[in-house]
């Protein structure tokens, strides 16, 4: 099993391009947000933007 570290090294740019990515090959099939799903499913990813952003 692969072990994720608590604080990923990953560029805001490469999460950045993985969101606008997953979001073309996102289909709603419920009233879950694109947001949403990527947070659920891309946490590290999805931390990464969020602070980015909050800054």
């Amino acid at each position: 099993m692969k072990q994720v570290s608590e604080n990923p090294n990953i560029a805001i740019q490469e999460a950045g391009e993985h969101y606008r990515l997953s979001s073309e090959n996102y289909t709603i099939e419920s009233a879950e947000s694109h947001l949403a799903y990527y947070r659920d499913k891309h946490p590290l990813n999805y931390r990464t933007l969020l602070e980015y952003y909050s800054n």
